[in-house]
């Protein structure tokens, strides 16, 4: 009898571990395909992020009073050519920015949800009608929207519906590109075992304005998950 005893308890405790693990699987976008891509200026930004605030201030007070602060002289310095190219070009459109929030902010920030709120429709519900978005040159030769579509596909993951909220729950006007952090929830299936996530992400936002001022273009420049 004891020898029957131990054996189903052996059986029953195998099956409740077995139970446990099943309980585990992870969830859909616990990763993110965008954070698999490495653009090497953004990623100094972002390790970097009150450094590159200060010399961006730094670098305003140098343009409209004349004055270049140390730090600023000494970070220049060690630039190469390409690298001084990219830093002087994000400073720039760092002022216009700056000197645009007083009078545009609300047209800026809503700008920058349509942005945003088309990335995810087209890359996560396959939206072909949300096509109202770019990405910076870097970005977009790294086809984010690619890696993603692939991470849904080997996953068989599908997303049915994606509840945005009404703005961003924060944003860094002091960095460039500007740093708007986004949570919203996606819902939709993986086989087919319906599934909710609530995701938050940083997505950084600037301008092209490569084909003339008469032409500027809002673009995503960065993504990054900050999901708990």
């Amino acid at each position: 009898m004891k020898k029957r005893t131990i054996s189903i308890l052996f059986i029953v405790f195998v099956v409740c571990i077995t139970l446990v693990a099943c309980g585990k699987k992870e969830l859909p976008f616990t990763h993110f395909p965008e954070n698999d891509i490495i653009i090497d200026y953004m990623e100094e930004i972002i390790q970097n992020q009150e450094k590159y605030e200060g010399l961006y201030y730094d670098y305003a007070s140098m343009r409209i009073a004349g004055v270049k602060s140390d730090e600023l002289e000494q970070f220049i310095t060690g630039l190469t050519e390409e690298a001084l190219g990219q830093f002087t070009d994000n400073a720039d459109k760092h002022i216009a920015l700056k000197m645009s929030l007083d009078e545009y902010k609300e047209e800026i920030d809503e700008g920058a949800k349509t942005l945003v709120d088309n990335y995810l429709k087209y890359s996560r519900l396959g939206d072909k009608e949300a096509r109202e978005f770019g990405l910076s040159k870097e970005l977009e030769a790294q086809d984010p929207i690619g890696k993603v579509n692939q991470y849904m596909k080997d996953k068989k993951i599908e997303i049915t519906e994606i509840i945005f909220p009404e703005t961003f729950e924060d944003v860094n006007y002091d960095l460039y590109p500007m740093k708007y952090t986004y949570r919203y929830i996606i819902k939709g299936t993986v086989g087919k075992q319906a599934f909710e996530k609530e995701v938050v992400q940083d997505f950084y936002i600037g301008v092209d304005w490569s084909e003339g001022m008469g032409n500027i273009k809002d673009i995503i420049e960065y993504v990054r998950d900050v999901s708990k």
